[in-house]
């Protein structure tokens, strides 16, 4: 059997097209409910996508405040990323995607990091360069990159410009991707 022929794959598929209000509203009260993990994981990703297709601000608040109470890695990671797909204003609170940013997990972490590429946030931006600067995973640096990419301002180039250099293939092309980003980005609002 493919994977598109299973029933999972069709209920994601399902998931991604939700658009009713009343969803996210249903979901926590769901949510209040002891459930486990893969049940968690599973309401974070319709949460996420409803989220997304009516553009609502319950959606990001609630996913965030799962977040802070969250410990399951798999189900952290999933809404994190649902959070990466929405819209995260600038006054927003996001000290808990914050404290997430080294996470011993790297799953967390790297989720974590997506997850600020919605930030509309001048700490997000800072908070990215001082993990860019700091880590020596290869993978946090490449996320930082891409995400940065997204977000960032001139402010962040020199500490992407470093990895411009490394022997790492993957870690410099993202590197110089994110710096031609930002760039056009910048020529753009000029």
């Amino acid at each position: 059997m493919s994977s598109a022929d299973s029933k999972s794959w069709h209920a994601y598929r399902e998931a991604e097209r939700l658009s009713d209000a009343k969803i996210i509203q249903e979901i926590s009260h769901y949510l209040g409910k002891k459930r486990k993990a893969p049940e968690r994981n599973s309401a974070y990703f319709i949460l996420g996508k409803v989220g997304k297709n009516i553009a609502n601000s319950d959606a990001t608040r609630l996913l965030l405040a799962c977040i802070a109470t969250e410990v399951d890695k798999y189900a952290l990671s999933t809404a994190l990323e649902m959070i990466s797909e929405l819209s995260l204003t600038a006054d927003e609170d996001i000290s808990m995607i914050i404290n997430l940013l080294r996470d011993g997990r790297w799953l967390v972490r790297h989720a974590a990091i997506r997850a600020l590429k919605s930030s509309k946030s001048v700490r997000a931006e800072e908070e990215l360069i001082a993990l860019l600067s700091e880590t020596n995973d290869v993978y946090d640096k490449i996320y930082c990159h891409a995400t940065l990419g997204v977000i960032g301002t001139a402010q962040a180039l020199p500490a992407i410009q470093i990895n411009t250099t490394s022997r790492k293939q993957d870690l410099k092309l993202t590197a110089m991707y994110a710096i031609e980003s930002i760039r056009a980005r910048l020529e753009f609002s000029d």
